[in-house]
């Protein structure tokens, strides 16, 4: 299938466009600068996928609906940095779910649709650490979701390899913990890309939980 991955250039989306490819999809690795791509994506291992990079920025409308058109779904990785307009996050949102037959969109866990799910305490220090981000984030996600996108909230990401023992999981069936569960990037690039290859969460806000090896 083609699946075009926004947000390429971030830790997590060079996961997902290695793991789509790997899968044997027909990527398109959407970026505002294409050569960073291209020079950051590995291609050493074995793949059965194609890989094609596109330019497109969300403050460009239609360079995002260009490179979309025809796509079977979008998955995406975008982050902002602190030095960053988070509403760049809104826009992107924006901008694919109205170009795009399917959106899978990656957020983190305790914003937006998940606010509460870290307890009252631990709730309220997210909010101050990531008030930078904190209502783009609920936002975009809920922009994804009222078209009947999938949003897949995490919780700290890390860079430990996966080891299968991930899933999603409905958010609303999660209890509040007081500690975060972590996340490994790798298992959240198989993750998405196994909801886009066979959706199951379709029109759902997830949470995505990994088991103790």
């Amino acid at each position: 299938m083609e699946i075009a991955v926004l947000g390429s250039t971030g830790q997590t989306g060079r996961l997902i466009i290695a793991r789509a490819v790997q899968r044997g999809h027909d990527v398109i690795a959407l970026a505002r600068r294409p050569e960073r791509v291209e020079t950051s994506v590995s291609v050493k291992t074995p793949q059965s996928g194609t890989l094609r990079v596109v330019r497109a920025d969300v403050t460009d409308p239609d360079s995002v609906a260009e490179a979309v058109s025809g796509v079977e779904v979008v998955v995406s990785g975008l982050g902002v940095s602190k030095d960053q307009d988070p509403e760049i996050l809104v826009e992107g949102a924006h901008q694919i779910v109205s170009a795009a037959p399917r959106v899978i969109w990656l957020t983190s866990l305790g914003m937006g649709a998940t606010e509460g799910a870290l307890g009252a305490v631990n709730g309220a220090l997210l909010k101050r650490i990531l008030r930078h981000e904190w209502d783009a984030k609920a936002v975009s996600g809920r922009v994804v979701r009222d078209t009947g996108g999938t949003t897949v909230h995490a919780g700290p990401l890390t860079n430990k390899p996966y080891r299968g023992n991930g899933r999603l999981v409905r958010a609303e069936g999660f209890k509040p913990r007081m500690i975060p569960p972590k996340a490994s990037r790798e298992g959240i690039a198989a993750l998405m890309v196994a909801e886009a290859e066979t959706p199951q969460f379709v029109d759902t806000d997830t949470i995505a939980l990994f088991d103790s090896p």
